[in-house]
């Protein structure tokens, strides 16, 4: 299964290195949102998010 993460990690890496192990044992690839488009997304079978919460939502760049 082709799987991809797509995570945003802003202040001390912690999403990064949570995104980085998920991946690992997946195998997924990793990519920022602004790396990413409907045309690349498209090729993956399984997609997963991650970001840190903000006021108890995603980061607003997650989903631009």
């Amino acid at each position: 299964m082709k799987t991809l993460i797509i995570y945003v990690s802003m202040h001390h890496g912690n999403t990064e290195k949570i995104a980085r192990a998920i991946g690992e044992v997946l195998r997924a690839d990793l990519a920022k949102p602004t790396e990413v488009d409907a045309e690349v997304i498209s090729k993956y079978d399984l997609i997963g998010f991650g970001s840190g919460i903000y006021f108890g939502k995603h980061h607003s760049s997650l989903f631009c």
